[in-house]
């Protein structure tokens, strides 16, 4: 007599953070309903919304496993109050703005990579909406300490939020199942941080199943200063916990970053000699830069 294997459906609770995204919720709420997945929880956490979000949540609150709308701390509390009524397997968050791609459940977790993995994540679909968006891929995105801290010098160094899965037991674990409210604008960063310190079991999938939106509202474009000033703060906090040899890497790519602000800020045209003395100052961290590059290009063509 033969018996079919059992399929397994980890337990999905997915906490959808909102504060007057009425124009988009609606789209992110059905992205993660019509993902059919059999093991579901559907969390909404909305700020006391002013604008519609209230009344499209309810539209679907038969669907959603639990909701509240009251005045909280901004999203990292938003999604800590999520996180403190979650139950599933694994938890994940996405903003109101973004979605998950049709079928990304099943893709992801019927895979055995993931099932035995604390850290789950991929890349994006980046633009202003679904239809009109593209790839926004990277090899430089890496779980670990030292890459992570350098998104304050490249976004390619950034883990998307809407692509991560965290297992719940391992952040109960390391007590990790909680977010900086202080932080505004890299609440996730030093989150991700926190939990490399713990060498998770880490799985990045290959193909891209979530889509991030860029609107007037999106924070890496209308206070890009202020995310990255948070992100600088960030990486000196946990730059103790480096390798020497990667210190050493970090305050090179300091180094350049700064150089690079002086020089595109105020508008300078340096000379093929200094630029030269860059490469030898970071580490030939510059050469690697299509900024620091497109200098070098400048000078050569157009002495």
């Amino acid at each position: 007599m033969k018996f079919e294997r059992q399929t397994i459906y980890p337990k999905l609770s997915i906490i959808i953070p909102n504060y007057n995204y009425g124009n988009y919720i609606e789209e992110t709420i059905c992205s993660v309903i019509n993902q059919n997945y059999k093991n579901l929880e559907i969390i909404v956490i909305d700020g006391g919304s002013t604008d519609n979000s209230v009344e499209i949540i309810k539209k679907y609150q038969s669907k959603i496993n639990y909701w509240i709308s009251e005045s909280d701390a901004g999203q990292a509390d938003a999604i800590n109050r999520g996180l403190q009524v979650a139950t599933g397997d694994y938890v994940a968050y996405i903003n109101s703005d973004d979605v998950y791609l049709p079928n990304a459940f099943h893709k992801i977790f019927l895979n055995k990579k993931s099932i035995d993995s604390d850290f789950i994540y991929g890349d994006v679909m980046i633009g202003e909406s679904l239809i009109n968006s593209k790839p926004n891929r990277t090899k430089k995105n890496e779980m670990n300490l030292f890459s992570l801290i350098q998104f304050y010098y490249s976004a390619k160094y950034i883990i998307p939020s809407q692509s991560v899965f965290i297992k719940r037991e391992f952040l109960l674990k390391n007590n990790l199942n909680s977010l900086n409210i202080n932080l505004h604008y890299c609440m996730d960063l030093d989150w991700y941080c926190k939990i490399s310190r713990c060498k998770p079991k880490v799985y990045k999938y290959k193909k891209i199943h979530s889509f991030f939106r860029i609107n007037e509202n999106t924070k890496t474009v209308k206070q890009s200063f202020k995310m990255k000033e948070e992100a600088l703060k960030i990486a000196y906090f946990y730059i103790e916990n480096l390798s020497t040899q990667e210190k050493k890497h970090f305050f090179h790519i300091r180094l350049l970053e700064f150089i690079l602000f002086k020089i595109f800020h105020f508008q300078l045209k340096p000379n093929l000699c200094f630029l030269i003395k860059i490469i030898y100052k970071t580490n030939f961290f510059a050469i690697l830069d299509r900024r620091f590059l497109g200098l070098i290009k400048n000078q050569i063509l157009f002495k």
